[in-house]
């Protein structure tokens, strides 16, 4: 009696027949089944499987009517069907490779040894009962098969596609920056170990020659210089500066036309031409004059403004928050220096006396009248030890000076402050910071209307004005 066998069983003796190249014959006795039947189910597998492929795809072209496929799930149906076909590929090989070395001896001992055959009687008690045989197991058909039942992609499914995802991981949730916190650029210039309030700073400096008179005044001109080089060193990088060199009436030269960044290029600059000058007449005059000449800058102040006004319009040209005038003795200038143009606008000047110092003398009684004047306005711990240093000081103080001796010119310096206001192009509010620094020889002055005109535009422009403050 023919042997009863399961639709599985059925297509795994004929995949196993195609797949090893086995004979009809040989699987009909390995399997106790007729030619004749082996041949019906080999030629319905051919004829009715195409149909599996029907089905598939008529089921993938209506899920694809009812869901459009993610780009994510094409990727693994892409995926799988390539596994697939490679797999089917690799057994092919395998199994044709492995069955012509092998199919004889198997084929001679399955029948030689009953046995040790896949097809067993299960209930032998039974004569009449139906026969179950086991058919034998093939790893390579059971992948075929199993591959078979999953649900194809193709029909929709995708629920198993997200157990093919590797779950992300959670983004970190970014963190919002503060505010950048940014230092504040300086607003501060350090000069003679006091702090003045600006960015934009001009330092005006007086290099006549009567600034070389004497020792004191020789020592007094190198503590200027050196603390104008530290203040130019301590600037910051975020300042702005200048250097104006000015003497005698109407003479004076700067580094540059513009203000300038307070780079270390232009303070190595600044801080050469200052060293570079030297301490003799001749030198002085030489090293002056190394950068820009007042008529290569953009500032040309008015007839009739002369000396430190002269040198302070050069400045204000440069439109500085702050500027630091350090003077020296000018009205003692050397007259062979001054050509008579620079004392236009001033009035009527004298120029025989100017051209003759000699000329001038201080009688007996002018000169009692001068010590007396001194001896009223000084306190007793101020006085000189003796008459003669008295007389000098005073003299001095009054600009009058015994025969012989170099008087110091006495110019209309009222009017030449009032040709300076006039010039001034800008109100007393956006004037800059005006602190002067006046070294003067011993027993020497300004005289009056110079000194108190610079006083009162100290004062006006929130400066200051300080006598003397680099005595050693």
């Amino acid at each position: 009696m023919t042997a009863q066998f399961s639709g599985e069983q059925k297509l795994r003796i004929v995949l196993e027949s195609i797949i090893r190249n086995v004979p009809k014959s040989e699987q009909s006795i390995k399997y106790g089944i007729s030619e004749d039947e082996f041949q019906k189910w080999h030629d319905h597998l051919i004829e009715n499987g195409g149909k599996i492929f029907e089905l598939s795809n008529s089921i993938t072209r209506n899920s694809s009517r009812k869901r459009k496929m993610s780009p994510m799930a094409k990727f693994f149906m892409t995926l799988s069907l390539l596994i697939n076909l490679g797999l089917i590929v690799f057994g092919i090989v395998y199994v044709f490779h492995i069955s012509e070395k092998d199919d004889d001896v198997q084929l001679n001992d399955k029948l030689n040894n009953p046995i040790d055959s896949p097809i067993h009687i299960t209930d032998i008690k039974d004569d009449k009962a139906e026969k179950k045989v086991a058919v034998e197991s093939d790893p390579l058909i059971d992948t075929l098969l199993q591959n078979s039942n999953e649900p194809n992609i193709q029909n929709g499914n995708t629920e198993n596609i997200e157990s093919l995802l590797a779950n992300p991981k959670e983004l970190t949730e970014p963190r919002i920056l503060g505010p950048l916190e940014m230092g504040e650029p300086s607003n501060e210039v350090i000069f003679n170990n006091r702090t003045y309030e600006g960015r934009h700073v001009v330092y005006l400096l007086d290099v006549g020659t009567y600034l070389l008179e004497d020792n004191q005044s020789i020592q007094q001109f190198q503590k200027a210089k050196e603390e104008l080089i530290s203040s130019i060193v301590s600037l910051s990088p975020n300042s702005y500066f200048n250097l104006v060199l000015y003497w005698n009436l109407r003479d004076a030269a700067a580094l540059g036309k513009t203000i300038l960044k307070s780079s270390q290029e232009n303070k190595k600059y600044a801080i050469d031409w200052i060293t570079s000058l030297g301490i003799t007449k001749d030198s002085l005059k030489t090293d002056r004059n190394q950068y820009y000449p007042k008529e290569l800058l953009y500032a040309k102040p008015n007839i009739g403004i002369v000396g430190p006004w002269y040198g302070l319009s050069t400045a204000i040209s440069y439109d500085p928050d702050i500027v630091f005038i350090l003077a020296g003795n000018m009205p003692n200038f050397d007259r062979n220096e001054i050509p008579r143009a620079h004392f236009q606008g001033l009035g009527k000047i004298d120029f025989s006396s100017l051209n003759n110092p000699n000329s001038f003398s201080v009688d007996p009684l002018g000169i009692e009248t001068a010590k007396k004047w001194y001896y009223a306005v000084t306190s007793i711990d101020s006085l000189p030890s003796n008459e003669s240093e008295v007389e000098k000081i005073a003299l001095a103080r009054l600009g009058l000076l015994s025969e012989g001796q170099a008087i110091p010119v006495q110019l209309s310096w009222d009017k030449a402050f009032e040709n300076f206001l006039s010039s001034l192009e800008v109100g007393f509010d956006r004037i800059p910071q005006s602190h002067f620094f006046l070294n003067l020889p011993k027993y020497a002055s300004w005289p009056s209307p110079l000194l108190n005109s610079a006083k009162e535009f100290a004062e006006t422009s929130r400066g200051s004005f300080q006598e003397n403050p680099f005595l050693p």
